[in-house]
């Protein structure tokens, strides 16, 4: 079939969309609204109407969230406050929890979180110097630490993360240079290489499956820009079109299906998908 059209799903967003995805034909998506509250629109055989996910009590949502799925009817949700802080708020199958501060280290970008497997997240964030900075959960909360930052200097915006199987994670930035930089875990950390291209926007990175790879981003046209590593070799970079305020987001949900969402130019939550 291959990649559809962009179709238009409402809201009023004030920032870049998160998603994630628990099971086949399940798409929950998040963005801040214009009230600062986190907003939730989810698909499940059918699109599902906006809902408020509300704010902490002390304050207002810094930025756009960030959200993963460890198991069924799990989803876990991030975002920076005002103060640079980051809150915690997940769905156990049942309800929400109550918003949550965690501990921590003063972060300047959006966070991005992946999680390998049942009780096991990774969040990344830029910190202070521009460095990657990272914070784990495996049957408890770790501190958080400094991956460093390209040989081109500090990354500029948020990092994106994947983890297509046990004990691996993919870790995307846009460089200072606006090209594309990669690091990789794989049973210890890898160094930093430039996948080069274009950047106008921080990239977005979803996996269907082990060696799979499928990386997003704004382009100079504001058209929403794509390339795909097999497991072997990178392709090169390829246009889908359409009009992008910012970052996009992207999700898998199973083999050869790729969901990605972004705010369009009227504010509104746009969508486009492929399948084959």
């Amino acid at each position: 079939m291959g990649w559809s059209s962009w179709e238009d799903l409402g809201g009023v967003l004030t920032t870049a969309p998160a998603v994630s995805s628990f099971g086949k034909k399940r798409l929950d998506v998040f963005a801040r609204g214009p009230d600062g509250a986190m907003w939730h629109i989810w698909f499940d055989k059918d699109w599902k109407g906006w809902e408020s996910l509300g704010h902490p009590m002390h304050g207002q949502l810094a930025d756009q969230p960030a959200a993963v799925s460890w198991g069924d009817d799990r989803i876990d949700t991030f975002i920076r406050m005002a103060n640079n802080s980051l809150c915690h708020r997940y769905w156990n199958g049942k309800s929400w929890s109550a918003w949550e501060d965690k501990p921590g280290a003063v972060i300047t970008s959006p966070v991005s979180v992946a999680s390998w497997g049942p009780r096991r997240l990774d969040i990344f964030a830029r910190g202070p110097e521009g460095h990657l900075w990272h914070l784990r959960f495996d049957d408890g909360w770790k501190g958080w630490e400094s991956q460093g930052a390209p040989m081109a200097g500090p990354i500029v915006d948020a990092p994106a993360a994947v983890s297509w199987g046990n004990r691996r994670i993919d870790i995307f930035a846009r460089g200072q240079n606006n090209t594309l930089w990669h690091k990789w875990f794989d049973d210890g950390w890898k160094q930093w290489e430039d996948l080069g291209g274009v950047l106008t926007s921080a990239p977005t990175v979803c996996s269907w499956g082990k060696g799979r790879l499928d990386v997003f981003v704004k382009g100079p046209d504001h058209a929403l820009w794509h390339r795909y590593y097999n497991g072997s070799s990178w392709s090169g970079w390829e246009s889908q079109g359409g009009q992008l305020i910012e970052q996009p987001t992207a999700v898998s949900w199973g083999d050869e299906r790729i969901d990605v969402f972004a705010r369009g130019p009227n504010n509104t939550l746009i969508h486009k998908y492929f399948k084959d």
